[in-house]
């Protein structure tokens, strides 16, 4: 519809939109009380501490060991030579 009747597809867009649609800026932060910002504030400084703990978490130093494997299959090891 949109290539054969582009008139009739944009009044259908058209019929989407709402005719009145109320846009309000507001600033939630405002609407806060000293308590809840003290509140906020004091989780956000946990979450930072803990972040920050994380970063220096303890690492345990170590070395990879060497397994001896079995050869592939096929590979002419010990047992293709018997």
């Amino acid at each position: 519809m949109r290539r054969e009747q582009p008139g009739v597809y944009l009044r259908c867009l058209t019929l989407l939109v709402p005719r009145e649609h109320k846009v309000e800026h507001r600033n939630p932060l405002k609407e806060l009380t000293d308590e809840q910002l003290e509140q906020s504030l004091a989780i956000l400084k946990d979450m930072i501490a803990q972040r920050d703990a994380g970063a220096n978490a303890m690492v345990i130093e170590g070395e990879a060991e060497v397994v001896p494997s079995l050869p592939a299959p096929g590979s002419g090891g010990p047992a293709a030579a018997k």
